[in-house]
């Protein structure tokens, strides 16, 4: 069969974490299922870590829906002059 014929050594797929990781998300900020919206918070998100300084690599390893919230959370403040 064309399906068992030839052994192949998958890398294990993120997709599935990947996929629980933006429902979190998307239950609590349901805007973020537009993806120019999601697109446009992610990149205020990198920003504001990069500034705070983050790496990039320790940004995009991020991979708590918590950890993302309260980074949106810092956002907002900054934003909103809050932070002091």
């Amino acid at each position: 069969m064309i399906l068992t014929d030839h052994p192949l050594e998958l890398h294990p797929s993120h997709a599935h974490r990947i996929w629980r990781l933006m429902n979190a998300v998307i239950e609590v900020h349901p805007e973020w299922a537009d993806p120019a919206t999601f697109e446009a918070a992610r990149a205020k998100m990198i920003r504001l870590g990069l500034h705070a300084g983050f790496s990039a690599e320790d940004l995009f390893a991020i991979n708590d829906p918590e950890m993302i919230l309260s980074l949106w959370k810092a956002v907002v403040a900054f934003e909103n002059d809050l932070w002091e």
